[in-house]
């Protein structure tokens, strides 16, 4: 509890500086912008948020539903609430653990539940290395944004890190004996050189999570269209958040800056090189690098109030929407 009002102050504190550094050299413009946004845009801008937490609860439930009877009501309710966790806490690590107290309070076994969130890691992993792949390869043909060093390379690890962890994980979910082997000859190397601890521990620990991953990884693949029927809609579910920047700038009234293309390509790239920033939310790193990306099509006050729009909508409404379900679920 108290790293999470901990985190929840940071993310204040954020806030505030990234307001500070958007609106100090033409708050006057940005604000007019800002007041004069069309309505109704920004609720079609929200509704594909919402779109989006539908897609990946319709996921959620499709896994939960292999152990019990599932009410994709209540698993929305769980998305908007593990969006919460995941927001306030550095790398959206809250996230996981919240789902899996919850799926236990719902009579799901810890094995079960457990079983649940690593499949939906697997396949948003999956989801998003190919919309990530998908927007790479389209930013090669089109040119839609021209790297420079530093930018580039960040991309490039951070679509290295993504290749390496799918290779990962196909290792871990079709040979438990050479994941273990790995795990194992990792952790002797550590322990050498004295950067581990309590050797026998982790690798009894480290054991039980290939195990666990193991299994859930083998009900994933006991059905290959189910398979990738969840990949598809969390492929879909990722492409309609990305597209929100779009209808955002059609909002402020500009409808000829950005494509649905170049939206999904720039939102990418913005998450593929934040996941860096070990901070809740990515907050400044979002932004930052919104900023940058997006500098090419749009500028100067515009462009501000658009990264600012799309951080509301997409983050902090999303954030205290799940933070108001969960004190309602809390109380009850």
């Amino acid at each position: 509890m108290k790293n999470k009002k901990l985190n929840i102050l940071i993310i204040f504190i954020l806030t505030l500086l990234v307001l500070y550094f958007s609106l100090k050299d033409d708050y006057r413009e940005i604000l007019h912008i800002l007041v004069n946004a069309k309505i109704w845009w920004l609720l079609v801008a929200y509704f594909f948020v919402t779109v989006y937490t539908f897609f990946k609860a319709v996921v959620t439930n499709e896994i939960i539903s292999s152990f019990k009877k599932a009410d994709v009501k209540e698993t929305f309710k769980l998305q908007l609430m593990t969006f919460f966790f995941n927001s306030v806490t550095p790398f959206a690590s809250g996230g996981q653990p919240f789902q899996i107290y919850v799926l236990k309070k719902d009579k799901l076994s810890l094995t079960q539940a457990t079983n649940v969130v690593v499949q939906e890691t697997l396949v948003h992993q999956v989801a998003f290395s190919i919309v990530m792949t998908l927007t790479i390869a389209l930013n090669c043909i089109f040119n839609i944004y021209t790297f420079d060093y530093t930018l580039g390379f960040f991309v490039a690890i951070g679509f290295l890190i993504n290749a390496v962890a799918i290779v990962l994980l196909a290792v871990l979910a079709y040979s438990k004996k050479t994941a273990t082997k790995c795990i194992s000859l990792a952790i002797n190397l550590l322990a050498k050189i004295k950067m581990v601890k309590h050797k026998e521990e982790k690798l009894e620990k480290w054991n039980g999570r290939i195990e666990r991953f193991n299994q859930a990884s083998k009900t994933l693949l006991a059905s290959k269209k189910k398979l990738a029927y969840m990949i598809f809609m969390n492929s879909l579910a990722i492409i309609c958040l990305y597209i929100t920047p779009l209808i955002i700038l059609f909002s402020l009234g500009d409808y000829t800056s950005l494509t649905i293309m170049s939206s999904v390509v720039l939102v990418s790239f913005v998450s593929i090189v934040s996941s860096f920033v070990p901070l809740p939310g990515g907050s400044l790193g979002q932004e930052y690098l919104f900023t940058v990306f997006y500098a090419g099509y749009v500028q100067n006050a515009m462009l501000s109030s658009l990264m600012i729009l799309w951080r509301v909508l997409t983050y902090y409404v999303p954030m205290i929407i799940g933070a108001i379900i969960f004190n309602i679920r809390n109380k009850k």
